[in-house]
């Protein structure tokens, strides 16, 4: 994941995507094994919030279903996803394979024009989408669960004082 700057809509909307990611990646790499798995939240009914493992395994499904909508939207083949996440090392490299994955599945589609974006507008899982919406909708749950992941450091910290 490196910094770039594609062309065109599709291409703006990659490189943030890579970026938010690079944002996680750093995060992780700051957190122990024993933080990785820490039950954060016992009581929660939300299994993707009880740990930052947790939040991980959540982040990087849902990364690929995202990939996955966007092969969709571009009429292209879907491929199985294999992948473990039980450490930091493991949470970190899937999440630079989900992102490969997805920049791979759109590079040819940087400069989409406006109409062409539109007219891959389909009835999703989320909604009515389209493929620069569901880019942003992968953005921000990227953002959503840093700042989660963020806060249960925090407290953690704020403990030991």
């Amino acid at each position: 994941m490196g910094t770039q700057y594609r062309p065109g809509a599709i291409g703006a909307l990659m490189d943030e995507y890579e970026r938010v990611a690079l944002e996680l990646k750093n995060l992780l790499i700051t957190i122990t094994q024993e933080e990785f798995t820490k039950i954060r939240d016992p009581f929660t009914k939300d299994e993707n919030c009880r740990s930052i493992q947790s939040v991980m395994k959540h982040v990087t499904a849902a990364a690929y279903r995202y990939a996955d909508q966007v092969c969709m939207f571009l009429k292209k083949p879907i491929v199985n996803h294999d992948y473990h996440i039980y450490n930091v090392v493991h949470a970190i490299d899937e999440l630079e394979k989900v992102i490969q994955y997805t920049a791979e599945t759109v590079t040819g589609y940087f400069q989409m024009t406006r109409e062409e974006i539109l007219a891959t507008r389909t009835e999703t899982r989320w909604g009515l989408y389209d493929i620069e919406m569901m880019f942003e909708h992968a953005i921000v749950h990227i953002l959503r669960h840093r700042r989660q992941i963020e806060k249960f450091l925090r407290s953690d910290r704020e403990a030991l004082r």
